[in-house]
């Protein structure tokens, strides 16, 4: 039996090896031509996905400005806008606030000026920056006619800057009042005994480490405490009584105890004037049908957040307010 016979040696096995080298290179080119048409359309898929995530909030956010700020006739009131919790680091700050007064008082066009208010309160300085503000601009137009307006809430903060306003009216439900100031925090001091755990602080001066939820609260800390929370609630009081007067209906003792009532009530204890809806004010008040909104508009990044979802917020509680310091809520 003979031997099977070899591959050929010599010229003629070198034009298909040849064939094959090609082959294999040309199979090596389609497939890295492949993987780059893949990562490019990657690419364009994350592209397309970025700006779809950029431009959804933009154009919501556009549409809600226009939404919000329709066209309004010749007859109109200014409009500033209060809403969610009264902090530095939220849209309802000092700063922002009291520029969109100012815009508001200087529109020569204006019937005057609303004030509509929907918040549960906030930080202390940021009320009494915004209050201020409302009645410095009043005394230098004392021509215009003001109003404040609340909505859902109107406690605490939010009830400190509508008494910067000489008219204050309501709705029926409005969840109204709270004079009063609340700091709260936590005691963990017997935890972290239970869990063996050591605090390790260093400090200079000696009450630079006051309230130190890790450690056992002093009696010299609850005085503290109850000073400055006395202090700022003189404060409060001070500007209730300023904004209100002979229209409080009810002694002080029952008027500032942190309590919060419904419209109706707040009415009866003289803390407003009447009950409303901000256009019943516009119409009943001002005589024009329409307001043009000075409130500041989100930035981008808060438009985006809202949009997106990243961005809660809340009416109600205390929850989303930095813990340690004083603020004007209620204990809803």
């Amino acid at each position: 039996m003979n031997a099977p016979a070899s591959p050929p040696d010599g010229p003629a096995s070198e034009p298909l090896a040849a064939m094959i080298f090609a082959w294999l290179k040309d199979q090596e080119t389609r497939r890295g031509q492949e993987a780059r048409r893949e990562r490019r359309w990657r690419n364009a898929r994350a592209v397309f996905l970025a700006l779809s995530l950029l431009a959804g909030p933009l154009l919501l956010a556009s549409l809600g400005r226009s939404a919000d700020s329709p066209k309004v006739g010749p007859d109109y009131v200014a409009l500033v806008r209060v809403n969610g919790v009264i902090a530095a680091d939220n849209p309802a700050n000092g700063v922002r606030i009291s520029q969109a007064l100012e815009r508001a008082f200087n529109d020569r066009q204006a019937k005057g000026v609303v004030l509509a208010i929907n918040s549960p309160g906030g930080s202390p300085v940021q009320a009494a920056m915004i209050r201020d503000r409302l009645v410095m601009l009043r005394e230098a137009h004392p021509n215009t006619k003001v109003w404040a307006v609340g909505e859902d809430m109107l406690t605490s903060g939010a009830y400190f800057i509508a008494m910067g306003a000489p008219n204050v009216c309501v709705n029926r439900s409005t969840v109204t009042g709270s004079t009063g100031v609340i700091q709260d925090s936590w005691g963990l001091d017997k935890a972290i005994d239970k869990l063996g755990i050591e605090r390790r602080v260093f400090t200079a001066g000696a009450a630079k480490n006051r309230m130190d939820m890790f450690q056992p609260l002093t009696e010299e800390d609850r005085r503290h405490a109850r000073d400055m929370l006395d202090a700022i609630h003189e404060h409060f009081k001070d500007v209730v009584r300023s904004g209100r007067g002979a229209r409080l209906k009810r002694p002080e003792a029952a008027l500032f105890t942190g309590d919060y009532w419904t419209g109706d009530v707040a009415l009866e204890y003289g803390l407003v004037d009447r009950l409303c809806n901000l256009q019943d004010v516009l119409v009943e008040e001002f005589r024009v049908p329409d307001a043009k909104d000075y409130t500041p508009r989100p930035t981008l990044f808060e438009a985006m957040s809202s949009a997106i979802g990243t961005e809660v917020r809340t009416h109600f509680g205390t929850a989303h307010v930095p813990p340690g310091g004083p603020q004007l809520l209620p204990q809803l």
